[in-house]
């Protein structure tokens, strides 16, 4: 492609400043309003109507900017607050009612509220994509919380990477029907983090809603 630039005085092509749409601040209202007055036409001078109607529009600008600053401080400092606040929660264990593992050390812990006393109990680990990893089994399990421990290998012995990994879980009695069985993490908080100026506590690539937690170890 032809350089077609226009060329300044010293032979090289020249440069033009570009600038883009810049907004009117209090400032620039209060010049305009002040040259104004000064450029006047003396036999037809501004209304007072209209005079008043600008000087309340600068003031109604000013009050709106003061505002907006303000709000935006407060936002800032109740998020800071809140990151402080959940700071003591790093490396705390958590539980909350989700059927999450976490993968550390190559070991992880299933735990799950069972309805009744069931005869079987299948655990399926998913990984990131839902794809299954591992399929457990047990049998004659009690009503309440049950823990199943995990090698962290999947079902051809491989080891798979530490992570949070997500689990189904289906349980039968011994009439074959089937029983409610609810999955409950147990996972170590590792950092804080600000989600849509939320506060929240992450596990790795997670993140987990202080609410959500029913149990700090």
């Amino acid at each position: 492609m032809i350089d077609v630039s226009p060329l300044n005085s010293t032979g090289t092509p020249a440069t033009s400043n570009k600038t883009g749409p810049q907004q009117l601040g209090q400032d620039d209202f209060l010049k305009l309003l002040v040259t104004q007055l000064k450029n006047q036409d003396p036999l037809k001078p501004t209304d007072n109507a209209e005079f008043v109607s600008q000087l309340t529009q600068f003031s109604q600008l000013e009050q709106t900017a003061k505002q907006s600053q303000l709000l935006q401080r407060s936002l800032d400092a109740q998020s800071a607050s809140l990151q402080f606040t959940l700071l003591p929660m790093v490396g705390r264990r958590i539980s909350i009612d989700h059927p999450l593992t976490q993968l550390e050390n190559g070991q992880a812990s299933l735990t799950y509220g069972l309805e009744k006393n069931a005869a079987r109990v299948q655990i399926t680990i998913l990984d990131q994509n839902r794809q299954v990893v591992r399929t457990l089994d047990t049998t004659n399990l009690q009503a309440g919380l049950n823990q199943a421990r995990w090698d962290g290998k999947d079902s051809k012995g491989t080891v798979m990477p530490p992570g949070v990994y997500e689990y189904a879980i289906s349980a039968v009695d011994q009439q074959g029907a089937s029983i409610v069985a609810k999955g409950r993490a147990q996972l170590t908080v590792t950092g804080v983090r600000m989600e849509e100026g939320q506060a929240k506590l992450a596990v790795g690539a997670l993140s987990v809603d202080p609410s959500d937690i029913v149990e700090v170890q």
